[in-house]
């Protein structure tokens, strides 16, 4: 049995569980809140559809980046310094998207929101590393996800209420609520769990040599690839869906929502369905199985959409999605196993890449013409064919540890 299959610490209770999971989900939530107000927004700012839509993209890029230098400091600082500042940063790009009298205001703070809220999603997975390993940790952040990507289900539907009582305005000062009550919560909930050695913090050279180490190791890298380009198709759907559901197709922004919701909610299902396979099944057995099943539902979208109907385009993103969920949780405890007292380098390393290849299809699928989609259906069979094949590599590389 490989180290990723093993349980060697006892779980942790539900109302930490809890606490990680609506922690983690900041990010997630403020990403996709505004998505059905991207219209208005585009419409208040005096701009087109396609500047207002890197709100999304740049949010995206910026979130990757922030996670290189948020992860090896929660390992050299500690997780509460680093998770208090993060939500304080976020806040006050909440804020000043709020207020924002102009597109490029509306951007920088949306990045500002990034590079904070980055800091609330590597925290509660380094935590659970720093707490658990093998399929024991695999099954937890499958809960934490499950809490974490409960996010876009509700928060298009809360952006969309905001908006129509209160104005877009509402949804950015609602986020920014949210970031002063986790701060709370987490100030008298969430003890100090970072790894010492020796009952010393690792230096920052110790760390940054091990951060290095992981950028050579096939296993690490291999889960990396998995995680990265099996989860960020969905950040193209949220690019080219409210073009072609709401202006080409004509949906209403609520039904739009609640197809949202109803394609994210499939995430959740799946993330729990994973919490108890991989118990039974290991790791990467799972990852085939979402692997393959992502496959098939690319090929079924792009046959959706040569001629798209809403019931189409949502039955196999829900598919799509479902897919994700029973890669996510086990793609992240494959990785991070790799060198646990590094964990919140290697899991900034791994929001990294996602996030950087969500903001690179994002930015593509937006970018080129969105007749029918575009571009996404292609761009989405690629990301699963990749991911395949890095399951494969994954796999092989731990029969090489036996």
């Amino acid at each position: 049995m490989s180290a990723t299959d093993n349980v060697t610490e006892p779980s942790i209770g539900w109302p930490f569980i809890v606490m990680l999971g609506v922690t983690a989900a900041i990010s997630p939530f403020a990403a996709s809140i505004h998505i059905q107000s991207i219209p208005a927004i585009a419409n208040d700012l005096q701009t087109d559809y396609s500047s207002a839509q890197l709100t999304v993209s740049l949010f995206l890029f910026t979130f990757a980046f922030a996670q290189l230098f948020v992860g090896p400091l929660s390992d050299r600082l500690g997780r509460r310094p680093v998770l208090f500042g993060g939500l304080i940063i976020f806040g006050i790009g909440s804020l000043a998207a709020a207020a924002a009298p102009t597109i490029e205001i509306m951007i920088a703070a949306r990045m500002l929101q990034a590079a904070g809220g980055c800091a609330s999603l590597v925290t509660p997975r380094a935590v659970v590393r720093d707490r658990l390993s093998g399929v024991e940790a695999a099954r937890v952040l499958a809960l934490v996800s499950i809490l974490q990507s409960s996010a876009p289900i509700f928060s298009p539907i809360i952006g969309g209420v905001l908006d129509i009582v209160f104005g877009w305005n509402a949804i950015f000062i609602f986020l920014a609520i949210y970031a002063l009550a986790i701060g709370l919560l987490s100030w008298f909930r969430l003890p100090e769990s970072r790894p010492t050695e020796g009952g010393s913090v690792a230096s920052v050279t110790t760390i940054l040599s091990r951060y290095r180490a992981l950028l050579g190791n096939v296993r690490f890298l291999a889960y990396a690839a998995v995680f990265a380009l099996g989860t960020t198709g969905y950040f193209g759907f949220l690019a080219s869906g409210p073009a072609v559901l709401i202006e080409d197709m004509g949906l209403a922004p609520w039904q739009f929502s609640v197809i949202l919701g109803t394609i994210s909610i499939q995430f959740v299902i799946s993330g729990y369905l994973a919490s108890r396979l991989v118990l039974r099944m290991g790791i990467n057995k799972v990852l085939l199985i979402g692997a393959l099943l992502q496959a098939m539902a690319t090929a079924g979208f792009w046959m959706a959409v040569q001629e798209p109907t809403a019931i189409g385009v949502t039955l196999t993103m829900c598919v799509y999605t479902f897919s994700n969920g029973l890669i996510f949780a086990n793609s992240l405890a494959g990785a991070t196993a790799v060198d646990p007292r590094i964990a919140g380098s290697a899991s900034s390393m791994l929001g990294s890449l996602q996030f950087a290849v969500g903001g690179i299809v994002a930015l593509m699928v937006a970018s080129l013409p969105m007749h029918n989609f575009g571009s996404f259906p292609l761009i989405l069979m690629a990301l699963a064919f990749g991911t395949l094949l890095a399951v494969l590599v994954a796999m092989a590389s731990a029969q090489d540890r036996r």
